[in-house]
């Protein structure tokens, strides 16, 4: 097993058993200070989101964002004006993905045989206006 699929299977357990405890009524959500303003909120041992506070017109407010393969990006998913309701917020949204290819998604990765593919279909349009004799 190579250690992407290590990571890949590990991933997946963790985003099923998030999920799972979301469904429930005992949710446990760990809650960690990354810095001023800014906090991961875990289920499981999983990262499901981070809230970041935001001062707008001189009032506080806490932004909930879910993961994302980029850390600087992620799912919006509001403001709230108590930190409570953000992590709640955070939560009671269903992770979107379960187990999902993070190379996929940032890249136009295909396999050889689609790429073998690819090749012929070119190779074939490129030859189809010649006449043979």
């Amino acid at each position: 097993m190579t250690d992407y699929e290590a990571w890949r299977a590990s991933r997946e357990a963790a985003d099923a058993q998030a999920a799972a405890m979301a469904a429930g009524d005992d949710v446990r959500a760990t809650v960690t200070d990354l810095g001023p303003g800014f906090w991961m909120v875990s289920i499981a041992g999983a990262t499901r989101g981070f809230i970041t506070q935001v001062e707008v017109r001189g009032e506080l407010r806490f932004e909930a964002r879910l993961r994302h393969m980029n850390p600087g990006q992620g799912t919006r998913i509001g403001e709230y004006w108590e930190f409570e309701r953000a992590i709640a917020a955070i939560v009671a949204e269903p992770p979107p993905f379960v187990g999902r290819d993070p190379f996929r998604e940032l890249t136009n990765y295909a396999s050889r045989d689609q790429m073998r593919e690819r090749t012929e279909r070119k190779r074939l349009q490129r030859r189809a206006g010649r006449y043979l004799g």
